[in-house]
């Protein structure tokens, strides 16, 4: 079954403030929908570009990813869900692919800088794409990541070198903590001062 949500855009002004020190009040945020974009799916997560505002990433219930221009309300680029290399890919997998190959998106996030965007999937697998304007977008990173969903990704610059961190269905967040009694939902990066958490 088809779900046709739209997602709306709203235009709101945003002046950059500290997590956590929010002084809007509801008459602040947009009323009115600017912009309605069809689907024909059930959006699972979005993300704009962190340079080019006008770009958004969408994540969808079957496995597909969409950038879209705004501006011209075009839909750039469009990737459905394969695993690039399945013979590299962990049993477990690919005993899962066997079964049913269908899959949900958990997760996009474009890299801080905007060259990368990642895809964190419903089964075990994140995909990181590089991305070079328009349609260009290219296959850079497999990774079989957790055992079962893969339920948010993230990037990091521990040491100045890009890391990928990533939670799932397993209890684990991989890249250094691991270990939590119930199932993790969220991961968030966060730089202060010369500190990466």
């Amino acid at each position: 079954m088809v779900n046709n949500l739209p997602v709306n855009i709203l235009p709101v002004g945003y002046n950059a403030q500290n997590h956590g020190q929010s002084s809007y009040s509801s008459d602040d945020l947009p009323k009115p929908v600017v912009m309605t974009l069809n689907q024909g799916s059930a959006v699972k997560s979005m993300d704009f570009h962190p340079v080019q505002q006008i770009l958004l990433l969408v994540g969808i219930n079957t496995g597909e990813i969409m950038v879209w221009d705004l501006s011209s309300r075009e839909r750039l680029a469009v990737r459905n869900f394969k695993v690039w290399e399945l013979q590299a890919c962990l049993m477990p997998l690919q005993a899962s692919l066997a079964d049913d190959y269908t899959t949900s998106i958990n997760r996009v996030i474009w890299s801080p800088d905007g060259t990368l965007f990642g895809v964190a999937y419903s089964k075990n697998i994140v995909h990181i794409y590089s991305y070079h304007g328009g349609n260009d977008v290219r296959n850079h990173l497999e990774i079989d990541s957790h055992s079962g969903s893969v339920n948010d990704l993230g990037f990091s610059y521990p040491n100045k070198q890009l890391s990928i961190v990533t939670c799932g269905d397993d209890r684990l967040i991989k890249f250094t903590f691991e270990g939590h009694e119930a199932l993790v939902y969220s991961v968030c990066p966060h730089r202060k001062e010369n500190i990466q958490v």
